[in-house]
């Protein structure tokens, strides 16, 4: 493993430390499974400093798991490895099989959480096609099952189904393609994953808002009371940074559909965290071009996406 040391110099605009990126609301807690969705835009391992500077931000995140898209094939463990030596956990990684240089991937960290399966892609490129003959998933959606350890041996631990998902982009249109996706969510909810007794949390980068009629199919559970979706993203938030005007600098496109049953134990509905720099640069009421600096800046040397994290109580709780 190369030695990564702390980047000194990035020049990114004013500080550039995880400590000073990340709000204290979401800096990670012992006390609470954080779940964190998370689009790395292009993510290898050959730049040495993005890399230090992706382990310094999960350092202070310290979700027990990440879901992750755009990431090349076995270039996480270069971020495992620096979050163990970094003494923030021991993360397990497992990696989809599509999507070329661009996967869904998982790590999560086994000090608290363990797989109860293989965690595996879930449908077919042949069978799941969209109405114009495109693959309904580019990047086929990534399952995995999973407990968390407790404090508590008598306590019943937490057990999930969780469903990493990069859908199709809109770069050349991709809507029926994400229509299509939406209805196999739906069939998939509702036809297979009862059949394994866990509740299950859908996440990752959808590549639409929450109040878009694309994902009609999913709302449609959402009011026969079988998951929460429109009701616990919220759509006037942003995700993923882009500069339009000065009042408008993204869309909020990573998202997180929680079956009911799930919902007891969630303790924060799904939030971007949002950079502070940024919180201070807008106070400042900055100029466009200066704005436009700063997000080409974060793109290129961190994302284009912020991270979301759902919070959950590590237990099952007591309904009665």
């Amino acid at each position: 493993m190369p030695d990564y040391t702390p980047v000194v110099n990035d020049n990114l605009t004013e500080a550039f430390s995880a400590l000073d990126l990340i709000p204290d609301a979401y800096k990670g807690s012992d006390r609470f499974l954080d779940i964190v969705s998370w689009n790395l835009r292009y993510f290898h391992d050959q730049d040495y400093n993005r890399v230090e500077r992706i382990v310094n931000i999960m350092d202070a995140l310290n979700a027990d798991v990440f879901v992750l898209q755009e990431i090349l094939d076995g270039s996480l463990q270069a971020v495992a490895d620096g979050l163990s030596d970094a003494g923030a956990g021991y993360y397990q990684v497992a990696y989809g099989q599509t999507g070329g240089n661009q996967r869904v991937a998982v790590m999560y960290d086994l000090d608290w959480v363990r797989a109860k399966d293989d965690i595996h892609e879930i449908f077919n490129d042949k069978d799941y096609l969209s109405p114009d003959g495109k693959k309904a998933f580019p990047r086929r959606p990534l399952w995995g099952f999973f407990t968390c350890l407790t404090y508590d041996p008598q306590e019943a631990p937490f057990d999930f189904q969780l469903l990493g998902l990069h859908l199709k982009s809109q770069r050349g249109g991709g809507g029926a393609q994400r229509q299509k996706s939406a209805e196999l969510l739906r069939d998939w909810l509702t036809e297979k994953a009862v059949l394994t007794d866990a509740d299950v949390i859908m996440a990752g980068d959808w590549n639409e808002p929450p109040d878009s009629s694309t994902w009609d199919p999913i709302k449609e559970l959402e009011t026969q009371g079988e998951v929460a979706f429109a009701g616990v993203n919220d759509a006037s938030d942003f995700s993923h940074l882009m500069y339009r005007n000065k009042k408008n600098l993204g869309s909020r496109l990573d998202l997180a559909a929680i079956s009911v049953a799930a919902l007891a134990e969630m303790r924060d509905a799904p939030a971007t965290v949002r950079w502070t720099t940024l919180d201070k640069l807008l106070e400042a009421n900055p100029k466009a071009k200066q704005l436009k600096a700063y997000i080409k800046e974060v793109r290129d040397k961190i994302s284009d996406h912020m991270p979301v994290v759902t919070r959950f109580y590590f237990t099952e709780r007591d309904s009665s």
